[in-house]
């Protein structure tokens, strides 16, 4: 089997990593594919007994003429029993290994993000640059060409979304060639400066966001009798409201989450943003909404199953979905957002008194003085479940009044 470029290309990862030979004259010459799809080229060679793999770079970055010419020139070093140096190797990496580099360290941190912070960087950098480019040539002017042409078609708040993912992509990539985990790489990026940096952030196009609903609007909320929506959503939206939880906290629930013996619900590590289990006393008014979105979910495992697969939950982004299509067709339904929820329940409590630190905890805010972090293992499942009824209680006697 002679290696092309076609044949290369069609190379499809599978379960595990694989590698591939050359037959032919350049003996030990291979690529490897990775699970994720990544081809590069080596050199196998024999060392006092011993099999080694010389990696010879990364394919497109390196050509397959220039990885055959590595292959070429290492053999005649071993012929003449002089000592192969990996790092004179090293290739300089790409825009695109950059920003891979940036997508694995987000993936390591356990960052449920970075899928879509990858997706958007492939439509809006590497739809204007070259992703081929050796990372330290990009400048400037090339990252104010793709800033510019995301703010044309009006996505102000995108643009300072991909110059902040950019500008993290190239201090990764400064620390990766200091780093000394890195030096095993068959690449180094050998950047002097961030090329983001010059490039000014638009201050106006974010603001923090401050709604919080007032108890008219709540009451709209709740009192949905005549809105023409999804009852799951409807419910959806109240519990969210109560307990003062992120959405995918939700969506993303299983039933053996739920202890209707003990009135607890136990949030896995991997729906938390701080990746640790949030335990929540589950009050009279949680749970009889909590039973009624139960009728709604048949035989699957999850809360709240997809609509075509009731072995999967509901994507993530379905409920803001739902919600937006019925704020589109029941005029006088409040405007706002499931994070805003969130908020309104952080505010309102506020305002019965419920002190902030309770609040916190309900809400699963990382403390960060060293008690809290260290030290403290109390789960104040009383404190929360006496500060939980006391909102829902005085909720519904707002409501009702």
């Amino acid at each position: 089997m002679k290696f092309t470029d076609n044949l290369i290309k069609g190379l499809k990862p599978k379960s595990s990593p694989y590698r591939l030979f050359e037959k032919g004259s350049d003996k030990g010459f291979g690529i490897q594919v990775t699970k994720s799809g990544t081809k590069s080229f080596f050199l196998q060679y024999a060392l006092n007994g011993k099999r080694k793999y010389l990696n010879l770079g990364r394919y497109p970055t390196i050509s397959l003429s220039d990885a055959r010419e590595k292959v070429r020139d290492n053999r005649e070093l071993l012929i003449n029993g002089d000592h192969i140096s990996q790092e004179a190797l090293k290739s300089y990496g790409s825009l695109e290994d950059l920003i891979n580099y940036y997508i694995d360290q987000m993936r390591s941190q356990g960052k449920r993000s970075w899928e879509k912070v990858y997706a958007d960087i492939q439509y809006n950098v590497f739809t204007v640059l070259d992703k081929n480019i050796p990372a330290k040539e990009v400048n400037s002017a090339q990252i104010r060409k793709v800033i510019h042409k995301i703010i044309q078609r009006g996505a102000v708040v995108q643009a300072n979304r991909i110059r902040s993912y950019l500008h993290r992509a190239f201090e990764l990539g400064i620390f990766h060639d200091n780093d000394p985990k890195s030096l095993s790489n068959e690449f180094i990026f050998n950047l002097s400066i961030n090329p983001v940096t010059a490039v000014p952030k638009n201050a106006s196009a974010e603001k923090v966001g401050e709604r919080a609903l007032s108890f008219e609007e709540i009451a709209i909320i709740w009192n949905n009798e005549k809105i023409d929506a999804p009852v799951p959503t409807l419910l959806a939206i109240k519990l969210i409201l109560i307990f003062g939880i992120r959405p995918i906290e939700l969506t993303g629930a299983k039933k053996s989450e739920f202890d209707f013996k003990n009135l607890t619900w136990s949030i896995p590590p991997e729906r938390i943003k701080n990746k640790r289990w949030h335990l929540l006393p589950i009050v009279p008014q949680a749970e009889q909404l909590l039973e009624e979105l139960l009728l709604f979910s048949g035989e699957s495992e999850f809360l709240m199953p997809g609509r075509y697969n009731p072995e999967e939950s509901i994507h993530k982004t379905s409920l803001g979905h739902s919600l937006k299509k019925i704020q589109k067709q029941n005029i006088h339904y409040p405007v706002f957002t499931l994070r805003d929820l969130r908020r309104t329940a952080k505010t309102r409590m506020g305002e019965l008194g419920i002190n902030k630190s309770i609040r916190d905890i309900i809400q699963n805010h990382a403390l960060s003085d060293v008690s809290s972090k260290h030290y403290d293992r109390w789960d104040y499942m009383p404190e929360k479940r006496e500060a939980l009824e006391k909102w829902s209680h005085y909720l519904e006697c707002k409501l009702m009044s």
